[in-house]
């Protein structure tokens, strides 16, 4: 069993951290990675929202944005212990964490982040692995990913996606004397090696059929529970799309890299015959709307739209429009529009796509939001229409 502590005291004018393991080399760093993503998790979710932009601000490097503890301010501490357990089944993580006096979550993280980083001066490579284990953990904590439930998932994810692109390590499968207990493959179609700090156990993926297989010491190889496996996949499969250099970071057309995203996702959806168009629907307290997704290649762009399936009536079109168009001011990522021809009310959100890299990340937190936006006006649109409505 792996085991490392972080430990963080402020005090009236002065802080600490403390890092300790029970493993060094390799399998140390890795422990540490994992264990940093776990302890940002774990503050993004005590923190909630509303206080976590300033975390999203550390992590993402921007100067000058986090609040400094207040001199004079009564000590406080926070103490995580992290143990990486090979269990028979598959791999657990231990998370304990203590605090004491007030939460200061921005500021532990960007004192744990400079200790991490000054056990290892002289190492380039755990340098960049941490630094872009911290831009994803940003991403996912900025567009709201990061929850009680998956700080399993994140942390792993994270420090998988980071330890291997920060190296420029290639993540071709490779060959082991492994064979999946799913689908019989013992090499042929390789296995990825997934980040788990450990000297006895090994996380992989099976090249053959994508099912998780741990192997423990000198244990049979075991299958991961297939939901349990789905979840940290997913997560895992979201980052590599955004990371430089990363899976799907450029692969194909914008419209492939839009089925990438709504594969990833669990978004079920349809091609338009003869259009790069995606379509599905969405659904809320407020009922259901269809949805798609247009690649304008030539543009860099993809335009998302959530639209209503109820018309507005010809003789309701212009008061509509009106309130459309008041609605429409001070929104600031998308805007309502109205077929005057057919009574069509939709929500536009347009993403502008740099270097033909759609950002995985991106495109979910504003699927979301153009959802949420058609949702919040469905009422008040209602209303408009009901106004004109005749009574007898």
């Amino acid at each position: 069993m792996v085991e490392t502590t972080l430990d963080i005291r402020f005090f009236a004018d002065e802080e600490d951290c403390d890092i300790e393991s029970t493993v060094e080399g390799e399998t140390e760093q890795q422990a540490e990675l994992v264990a940093f993503g776990h302890f940002v998790a774990r503050m993004v979710s005590l923190l909630g929202p509303a206080r976590a932009g300033a975390v999203v601000d550390v992590l993402l490097g921007r100067p000058g944005t986090a609040v400094p503890v207040p001199p004079g301010a009564d000590a406080s501490s926070c103490r995580a212990l992290v143990r990486f357990i090979d269990g028979p089944r598959g791999p657990r993580i231990y998370f304990r964490l203590k605090t004491k006096g007030t939460l200061y979550g921005d500021e532990s993280i960007g004192l744990l982040r400079d200790a991490l980083l000054a056990r290892h001066p002289a190492d380039p490579a755990y340098a960049r692995r941490f630094a872009l284990t911290c831009e994803l953990l940003g991403r996912l904590a900025a567009t709201g990913q990061i929850s009680a439930e998956n700080e399993f998932d994140v942390a792993l994810a994270a420090a998988d996606v980071g330890w291997r692109r920060g190296a420029d390590e290639a993540d071709a499968a490779s060959p082991l004397e492994l064979e999946c207990p799913a689908c019989g493959n013992t090499g042929a179609d390789g296995f990825e090696l997934r980040v788990w700090p450990s000297q006895d156990a090994s996380l992989h993926r099976c090249g053959g059929c994508g099912a998780g297989v741990w192997r423990r010491g000198g244990n049979g190889a075991r299958l991961i529970r297939a939901d349990i496996w789905a979840a940290m996949e997913s997560t895992r499969h979201e980052l590599a799309g955004t990371a430089p250099g990363g899976d799907g970071a450029a692969s194909g057309s914008l419209l492939d890299q839009l089925k990438r995203v709504f594969v990833e996702n669990g978004w079920p959806y349809a091609e338009v015959t003869g259009a790069p168009v995606l379509v599905s629907e969405l659904e809320g307290p407020e009922g259901r709307w269809d949805f798609y997704a247009q690649a304008v290649e030539d543009k860099h762009l993809v335009l998302l739209y959530s639209i209503s399936r109820d018309r507005v009536p010809e003789e309701r079109r212009r008061e509509v429009s009106d309130f459309l168009t008041r609605a429409n001011y001070g929104l600031a990522d998308g805007n309502f529009e109205l077929d005057f021809e057919d009574g069509e009310v939709r929500y536009k959100t347009a993403v502008h796509v740099p270097g033909d890299q759609l950002d995985g990340l991106l495109v979910r937190s504003l699927v979301r939001s153009n959802g949420l936006a058609l949702e919040t006006y469905l009422p008040s649109i209602g209303s408009v229409i009901a106004a004109g409505t005749i009574t007898r």
